[in-house]
């Protein structure tokens, strides 16, 4: 992990309020693995206000041109700040932060589950197995067309894939934990992979007890101030044996934990 400055490739605009940030940052594409992310100033030098950074996934990486990327939606004034940044300009962050995903050598077949801006660091973990020579299929799920651009994005790491939004304005209407309730027999032999909001986590999480030899990862996304695990803002609850429960750091015992044992409040 380091504080490093990267030079701004370019910001483009994916969709209503949806943006792709190119950086370019030797430092991150030789040493970030899949399910990192970094924590984005997001002020001008010298100023106060936001206070804190803000943490980011990365999404994508070439290593061939040292270049990364991270897909944000503006919701507030940290990434209202970022979606004028311009090319030419420069980033400052800390990075690569969290314990980065390793594919299990004994798992053939994935099934990747992405929410909304969650689909994000799963789109890298997607390409890191499929060069590996595992089997995906990607299921992504929205609100409405926001994400259509992605898929562009997608087509390009993954042959199997189901789009679903909740207005039927791309893709298929309807939710992606629906669909895997109804098809979960069709994946029996898959570890699952899923980032997304709380609330379509602990649905999985409610679909998996009826398979109780289906391993699940979920990237946890919480609110946090340092991102070095100092400040204790980001910590969960996690289920300890036999009974109780322990409390981990979703920036540094993180970002990814066996969804069977978060314990949603």
């Amino acid at each position: 992990m380091k504080l490093l400055n990267g030079e701004i490739l370019a910001n483009k605009k994916y969709g209503e309020n949806l943006y792709k940030l190119e950086v370019f940052s030797p430092y991150i594409c030789r040493n970030c693995l899949p399910g990192q992310f970094i924590n984005i100033k997001c002020a001008y030098e010298g100023m106060l206000d936001p206070l804190l950074r803000r943490p980011f996934s990365i999404y994508e990486i070439d290593k061939k041109f040292n270049v990364f990327s991270v897909l944000y939606m503006v919701k507030g004034k940290g990434t209202d700040f970022m979606a004028r940044l311009v090319k030419g300009g420069m980033l400052d962050f800390i990075g690569p932060l969290g314990i980065g995903f390793k594919a299990d050598e004994e798992i053939k077949n994935y099934l990747l589950l992405g929410g909304g801006i969650g689909i994000a660091p799963l789109s890298l973990i997607a390409k890191e197995l499929m060069e590996t020579g595992k089997n995906i299929f990607f299921l992504a799920g929205f609100k409405d067309e926001a994400f259509f651009l992605w898929e562009r994005d997608l087509i390009k790491i993954a042959r199997n894939y189901k789009i679903f939004t909740e207005n039927g304005s791309f893709g298929q209407k309807g939710i992606p934990s629906v669909y895997l309730k109804e098809n979960m027999h069709l994946y029996k032999n898959y570890k699952l992979v899923v980032c997304g909001p709380k609330e379509m986590l602990k649905n999985i999480q409610g679909i998996l007890r009826d398979f109780p030899g289906i391993v699940a990862d979920a990237l946890m996304e919480e609110r946090m101030a340092c991102g070095i695990g100092v400040c204790m803002g980001c910590i969960i609850k996690i289920k300890k044996s036999p009974g109780g429960f322990e409390y981990k750091k979703v920036c540094t015992d993180g970002p990814i934990f066996n969804l069977m044992e978060v314990i949603f409040d």
